[in-house]
């Protein structure tokens, strides 16, 4: 038996440590004067509703001021639209999932990027653009399959994280590439000017995890030490 404090190894039944005075901390001791508790306690999690009934009635009031103020001065919409849009996008990524007691985050990934689709979609109408169906929608229906097929995995598969992980990173290090191009299609911007970049990095470090996976000795070490 060590003492917690300084390291100093302590003879049996001594009450504290003879360098630094530390009381001697022994868990058997205390286990046989204490006893364990017949239940463990329950794990208590707050619940974040009172923060989504509060979040709901300033979104209620917000959204009812700024359609006074629009059609008080203008007759019609106007800008509040863009604002009613982006309040109501982040309101469906921050607040809706705080009505669950434990939100799904595969079933809230796709709906948070189904809701940042309409609201780019209404941008592109509103502004006549051509953008939505040739950079928009690819961009986040590709973004969402990387991401909600990383969550599954992660929730229901049992071990192989390091693989999941570095299938992830890899997946958007091609997302990336695939933004470039459609920017490309689309704009006329030029080619590989940043996505090759991200492409290697995202490479390098997902190809990593992936090589840790398969290295017994490497896929402890970084289970230990990231809590993998």
């Amino acid at each position: 038996m060590y003492c917690v404090k300084c390291g100093v190894k302590l003879q049996d039944g001594m009450e504290s440590c003879p360098l630094c005075g530390t009381p001697v901390w022994d868990p058997n001791r205390l286990a046989r004067e204490h006893g364990y508790p017949d239940e463990y306690p329950r794990e208590h999690k707050a619940s974040c509703r009172p923060f989504a009934v509060a979040m709901t009635a300033v979104s209620a009031l917000a959204a009812a001021v700024v359609l006074t103020v629009c059609f008080k001065l203008y007759g019609s919409l106007r800008w509040g639209g863009y604002v009613l849009g982006g309040m109501a996008f982040l309101y469906v990524i921050a607040v809706l999932p705080c009505w669950f007691r434990r939100p799904p985050a595969e079933v809230f990934v796709p709906v948070g990027h189904a809701a940042a689709a309409l609201y780019l979609l209404f941008i592109c109408l509103k502004t006549g653009g051509k953008w939505f169906l040739s950079f928009a929608l690819p961009v986040l229906f590709t973004g969402c399959l990387i991401i909600t097929a990383a969550v599954c995995l992660l929730k229901y598969v049992r071990g192989g994280k390091l693989f999941i992980l570095g299938g992830f990173l890899l997946g958007i290090g091609g997302l990336t590439v695939l933004i470039e191009f459609l920017e490309h299609i689309t704009f006329g911007a030029p080619m590989f000017l940043w996505s090759l970049y991200s492409l290697i990095g995202f490479a390098a470090i997902g190809g990593f995890l992936l090589l840790a996976g398969i290295i017994p000795s490497l896929r402890r070490y970084l289970e230990k030490k990231f809590f993998i």
